[in-house]
């Protein structure tokens, strides 16, 4: 500190403040071993000096007004402070954010280095990182983003459950990512490169795929059973009397569902390179996703030969999956997965809420794993076809007609009575959550999945948004 004093500290929170902000002050004028006028003049510009003068006088109690009454005044320093603040401070907070000092030229690994070394000496966390638990959350994780939507969309067409009368449904999970929205800022941190979405629901929405008749994507594995069920609802329907459509709803998935997909992974590279973290910090990271466990089918495999979160190797590997065990997608589940955990959300220095929120559809916000009514695709009798995708996480397209959307996300149960009733009947007495079992059954198998709307469905439908308006959650 500039000025020790024997008075106990009584906010420590100052006492960091002032000591750091001095300690830059004192350690950028002489990067080299000699005085740096220009960054003392722009430290002494910024007001640093009596920006410290008044966080010490915080820090140990002390007023930072003279006089009383109508005689009240603030003190030399804190005017001062003030007067630099209120029109300095969000440039000054950007630079200070990339580590920069803006006297035409960058000495960006000095600063970085002495916001490193001063946060290891004090213990104190300088990153954006805000800890929030269920009991003592924090009400602004989970909102601190930045992103811009790109257009490139056509408008939602309003849909009736009537509509549907005579066709079959079936369920498709999907992640709940927006599309063409351009992520600029994750926690209060400037990505240094910007991340633009490109999967969720929306996918059917986009003007270039309704050109095309696609309805969505995913890896062609997955993409043929996708197509097989489509061609199996199809004969449920015709032998239930119908007309051969099928209906397609994209049901919502788990949290950090989003995991398997590029965006997420893209967004740390963003926050590594606009953080540069100390080596120290890059090789605990590297070494804790060499060891992690993926699962895949009855296999588990360790990410042993990951080539570095730094390297142009190792994140090309985590977007094509070569030279590991294991394919690109499970690798960057088990990326996103150590990311996700407390302490390398504190060495990076951001909040997985914040950056899941920025990627989530502002449509799907908040809503809950196995509702359906966002998205509404159809096929013909003609059944769907598998191209070729340019799709950064998926290699197939499989084609659908977008119709629109019912303009409210209802839980499958709402539109499934006879089949999803049928099928949790089956998962009684079983260990686990038997709603998520009956919505997987329903995602997974080979016949008797699909449900035939009729007015019973429409009923159903009707009566569960009644009850919903009953109970104030929906203006609808």
């Amino acid at each position: 500190m500039a000025d020790i004093r024997q008075t106990p500290v009584s906010n420590y929170p100052a006492y960091y403040g002032a000591g750091l902000l001095n300690y830059i002050n004192e350690a950028a004028s002489k990067p080299f071993g000699y005085e740096n006028d220009p960054v003392r003049a722009l430290t002494n510009l910024l007001g640093i000096p009596s920006a410290v003068k008044t966080l010490e006088n915080t820090a140990y109690g002390m007023p930072n007004v003279l006089g009383t009454g109508m005689a009240t005044q603030l003190r030399p320093e804190a005017k001062e402070t003030v007067g630099n603040l209120l029109p300095m401070a969000p440039a000054a907070a950007r630079l200070a954010a990339k580590g920069a000092v803006a006297t035409g030229k960058y000495i960006a690994p000095q600063v970085g280095d002495l916001l490193d070394d001063y946060a290891t000496k004090t213990g104190l966390q300088m990153y954006a990182y805000r800890p929030s638990t269920p009991l003592k959350p924090d009400p602004s994780v989970g909102t601190r983003f930045e992103r811009e939507f790109m257009g490139g969309l056509v408008d939602k067409t309003p849909v009736k459950i009537e509509d549907l009368k005579g066709s079959n449904l079936m369920l498709m999970p999907w992640d709940s990512t927006s599309r063409n929205y351009k992520i600029k800022n994750i926690s209060d941190v400037d990505l240094a490169n910007y991340v633009m979405t490109h999967g969720g629901q929306d996918y059917s929405r986009d003007l270039g795929h309704i050109s095309q008749n696609i309805g969505g994507a995913s890896n062609l594995g997955i993409a043929k059973k996708i197509q097989s069920r489509d061609a199996q609802a199809r004969l449920e329907n015709l032998a239930a009397g119908g007309s051969g459509r099928v209906i397609s709803l994209p049901t919502t998935m788990g949290e950090n569902s989003e995991f398997f997909s590029v965006m997420p992974t893209q967004a740390i590279f963003g926050l590594l390179d606009a953080r540069t973290p100390s080596k120290k910090i890059i090789a605990e990271i590297d070494k804790s996703i060499r060891n992690t466990k993926v699962e895949a089918t009855d296999k588990i495999f360790k990410m042993k030969n990951f080539k570095g979160i730094m390297s142009d190797e190792g994140r090309m590997q985590l977007l094509t999956g070569e030279g590991l065990d294991t394919t690109a997608g499970n690798a960057r589940i088990a990326l996103m997965r150590k990311m996700a955990l407390k302490g390398n959300q504190e060495k990076l220095g951001f909040n997985i809420e914040d950056l899941s929120a920025a990627l989530t559809d502002p449509a799907l916000a908040g809503v809950p794993k196995g509702y359906v009514g966002n998205t509404v695709l159809a096929t013909g009798k003609e059944g769907m076809r598998l191209r070729p995708s340019i799709n950064p996480t998926y290699n197939t397209d499989f084609t659908a007609n977008y119709l629109g959307s019912l303009g409210n996300n209802v839980p499958v149960e709402a539109l499934f009575p006879k089949t999803f009733g049928s099928v949790l009947k089956e998962m009684a007495g079983k260990k686990g959550d038997t709603r998520n079992m009956a919505i997987g059954a329903l995602e997974k198998r080979k016949a008797n999945f699909s449900e035939f709307v009729d007015q019973q469905v429409i009923d159903n439908y009707y009566k569960y948004l009644e009850q919903q308006r009953r109970l104030g959650l929906t203006g609808n």
